[in-house]
């Protein structure tokens, strides 16, 4: 064969395209690293939906009269709850409402990761603790916010008359809705206040790799894009 035929041979062989490698995720391992069921996803689906049903139905209840057009509020009146009739202050009155707010805000954020992570068939049983206490996590956190607003920014004679249920209301709601950020905010605050506490030994800070579930270790859902939801 000559070199012409050898050459000619050799333009006319395809070229080889090198298939693209796929990424294989790190298998899960430890308690709680299995997939839910459907089952266990209906379940956590209804209860989220069920909570914030139930924390619309409380702020309706407990939200305040307008007060009249003369004369002063009642300092309180009842509220009907349930099968309950309650009498109680304004002061009280404003508490349910930002404990409620706080833990309605956190709800719209696990009913946020709670899809992301079932659409992407992502959603592991460790994850499920985190999605029944982030309700009680998104109240009290509001309520710390509500207290420290309360008593760093208003006078100690101040009356309900002369704040706001729909400014406390949003702040709590927006609190419990990225509680991350919020425990950062006082943590500035109390470090401002107090002096830093040392880390010990055991100390364990935020995982800046990757987690079992080939994402960055953060609240599910944090930082996904809305074109991930429907991938």
């Amino acid at each position: 064969m000559t070199e012409e035929e050898i050459t000619t041979t050799t333009e006319e062989e395809p070229e080889r395209k090198e298939e693209p490698k796929e990424t294989v995720k790190a298998k899960r391992a430890g308690v709680g690293a299995s997939l839910v069921p459907p089952v266990g996803i209906v379940l956590i689906t209804a209860y989220l939906i069920l909570a914030a049903a139930f924390l619309l139905y409380g702020l309706v209840q407990f939200w305040p009269l307008p007060a009249p057009a003369t004369g002063s509020a009642p300092a309180s009146s009842p509220v009907a709850f349930l099968f309950w009739t309650l009498s109680v202050s304004d002061e009280v009155r404003l508490i349910f409402i930002v404990a409620m707010a706080g833990a309605l805000g956190s709800l719209v954020h696990a009913l946020r990761s709670l899809y992301w992570y079932v659409g992407n068939r992502e959603l592991v049983f460790s994850w499920l603790t985190m999605y029944v206490l982030l309700p009680f996590v998104g109240s009290t956190l509001g309520l710390v916010f509500y207290f420290v607003i309360r008593g760093g920014f208003f006078s100690p004679t101040a009356n309900i008359e002369q704040t706001s249920p729909f400014g406390f209301a949003a702040l709590a709601g927006l609190v419990g809705m990225f509680s991350e950020e919020a425990v950062e905010k006082l943590q500035d605050v109390a470090e401002t206040l107090l002096a830093p506490t040392p880390e010990g030994e055991d100390h364990v800070g935020p995982k800046t790799g990757e987690n079992s579930g080939g994402a960055e270790a953060k609240l599910p859902g944090e930082g996904q894009g809305e074109s991930d939801s429907g991938s």
